[in-house]
């Protein structure tokens, strides 16, 4: 591809102010993806993207809080793109958008490769109320990380976040989960993890999951004065 023709492909790969509104026009439980067979984003369902075939680039939840000024446990909005009593600013939304669909698409082959590999534990999750959060990333082994990993993080009804991590190898390997809404409590200020069998049935994590998050109520969070 010459640098002309990357450029073009560049400035295809854009989320317009008029998909934004779309999207906030959908309202909760749609996002908006971007579909490679026809150049261009789509408003679905986020489980559409559960597989990889679209690539997520934010849900309606998310959309009024990507330029991180935005508390979304609040119920009033703060961020320059939606301030409040004023119509949300959809070209600074769609910008952000823009943003991180550049960010992701260097990842996209290997989220349509990987995603799949997530799938049976996302739909085993969702009967337990839980919900993908964002699409997966790629870990390439290093001193720390003993393999190539997929990693996918989850959020259950209480908002708590767990994180499934997938080896890459073969078996003996194992499915690590890191217990993400416990906070920074493991070894050398890591998250708290379990190792269990790579084999482990996907209904099986997900009842552990959905087990250890009952009982196990988050810490309370740290004070910074």
């Amino acid at each position: 591809m010459t640098r002309a023709n990357r450029r073009t492909a560049t400035r295809r790969r854009m989320v317009s102010p008029g998909h934004a509104r779309a999207l906030a026009n959908y309202g909760p439980g749609w996002a908006i993806m971007w579909d490679d067979r026809h150049g261009q984003p789509v408003i679905v369902r986020p489980e559409r993207g559960d597989d990889g075939s679209l690539l997520e680039i934010c849900t309606y939840e998310e959309m009024f809080t990507l330029g991180g000024d935005c508390d979304p446990g609040e119920d009033a909005s703060t961020c320059p793109a939606c301030t409040p009593g004023a119509p949300p600013d959809f070209y600074m939304i769609a910008t952000h958008m823009t943003d991180i669909l550049g960010d992701y698409y260097h990842d996209r082959a290997d989220i349509a490769a990987y995603m799949p590999l997530t799938l049976p534990y996302t739909r085993a999750l969702t009967q337990h109320g839980y919900q993908r959060r964002m699409q997966g990333n790629r870990y390439y082994r290093n001193e720390v990380r003993q393999h190539d990993t997929f990693n996918q993080l989850y959020r259950s009804p209480d908002h708590h976040l767990v994180r499934l991590i997938i080896a890459l190898t073969p078996a003996p390997a194992p499915l690590t989960i890191e217990w993400t809404y416990l906070g920074r409590t493991g070894p050398d200020d890591t998250y708290p993890v379990t190792d269990i069998p790579a084999d482990t049935p996907p209904a099986d994590v997900a009842e552990l999951i959905a087990t250890h998050v009952a009982i196990h109520p988050p810490p309370p969070p740290r004070r910074t004065t």
